[in-house]
């Protein structure tokens, strides 16, 4: 039987009366950009997180550039963060005027490991200040990604940010309603970005992302630079860009919301039915983690094979993914940072071997049957 990478129809036929009726409420009310839809989400989702200011913003990508532009950091200053993510996550350290650092990850979670930033830093600190040694960039943040939806050890890089006298802020773009140590994703550091994109674990219907913080101060400066740099109609306090959330999205992101805690119980109990069926192929599965809750944004798993895999995966009508297959540090964008293959082995080795299974909240047990026996079958 053929089975989806990812299917937002059954989400829909779920849902769909729901949301639409609260887009009816939007559309009569011809409140379309920002509005209450947008702040009662905000509100709601701040909550969530277990953090006291949620901002709305137009996409995620938008939210990792508006947090780091209004942070204060100098110019051209250095930002900590893996080579094995999007390339939104470094596309927002560079429109904020700030150069990407990039670090190891560590085999296994395949997230920025705390050991290489602390060596890095040690390594090449200046008079107090670590820079470093390719761009001549003073390294000001941190960055860590919470990749697939597994929570960095963000607490400690919150430990070396303050040794360092650094910033932490984090990419939790896949990892909604994830938790380390009992502490939520987007509550750790000065601010954290999370995207809405429709795929994503709380997805809109289009494009969307927030920024949530601690910072009384910073969630005023992020509201002002997502709306032109103004904190009142024509008044300019900072050069800013229209990055606003739509009343529509927010509406979305209201009801989904409600929804989310049990759409990740049923993710984690999709996740640990592929770790008993795939248990006997010869592939890295993903570790378990005390203390850490998945949001199994993406189920990765690791084999030289991956390429052949696919294939035939798909030849059974069966969807896969590469999430991402060629590291940040390689690509043609970031050039002229000066990395060379072999610099981060272990985020190349991850980009060469992960290829992500079907994920979501409905998948049946039959289908997760089929797909492990297809990767048995090509196994064996």
């Amino acid at each position: 039987m053929p089975v989806p990478f990812l299917d937002l129809k059954q989400q829909y036929a779920a849902i769909g009366a729901e949301i639409t009726a609260g887009l009816t409420e939007v559309f009569e009310n011809t409140a379309y950009i920002l509005g209450p839809k947008v702040r009662a989400f905000e509100e709601d989702f701040a909550a969530f997180c277990g953090i006291d200011h949620c901002v709305g913003m137009s996409s995620g990508t938008d939210a990792v550039h508006a947090m780091l532009a209004v942070s204060g950091l100098p110019r051209g200053s250095g930002v900590i963060l893996p080579p094995n993510t999007f390339t939104a996550t470094a596309e927002g350290v560079v429109m904020a005027g700030l150069v990407p650092v990039f670090a190891d990850v560590d085999r296994g979670t395949w997230n920025l490991s705390p050991r290489a930033v602390e060596a890095f830093l040690e390594e090449n600190s200046r008079g107090g200040r670590s820079v470093d040694p390719r761009s001549g960039a003073a390294v000001s943040a941190i960055l860590p990604v919470d990749l697939y939806g597994r929570p960095a050890e963000l607490a400690e890089f919150e430990n070396i940010a303050d040794r360092f006298g650094l910033l932490l802020f984090e990419d939790a773009c896949q990892s909604h309603g994830a938790s380390r140590g009992g502490r939520m994703t987007g509550s750790f550091g000065s601010a954290a970005a999370f995207s809405f994109y429709p795929g994503k674990n709380l997805g809109a219907w289009g494009e969307g992302g927030a920024v949530t913080t601690r910072s009384g101060e910073m969630a005023e400066r992020l509201r002002s630079f997502r709306d032109h740099g103004s904190s009142r109609k024509y008044f300019y306090s900072q050069i800013g860009h229209n990055y606003r959330m739509e009343a529509i999205q927010g509406a979305v992101l209201g009801v989904k919301l409600r929804y989310l805690p049990d759409w990740n119980r049923r993710r984690a109990e999709a996740a640990a039915r592929y770790g008993e069926l795939l248990a006997g192929c010869p592939v890295e599965l993903p570790p378990a983690e005390e203390g850490v809750v998945h949001s199994w944004h993406l189920y990765a798993i690791h084999t030289e094979a991956r390429k052949e895999l696919g294939e035939y995966l798909a030849s059974k009508g069966i969807g896969s993914g590469l999430h991402y297959p060629y590291p940040l540090h390689l690509q043609e964008a970031y050039a002229d940072l000066g990395y060379g293959e072999g610099d981060f082995p272990v985020s190349e080795l991850n980009s060469s071997r992960n290829i992500t299974l079907p994920m979501f909240p409905e998948i049946t047990p039959g289908q997760q049957e089929e797909v492990a026996s297809a990767v048995a079958g090509f196994f064996g």
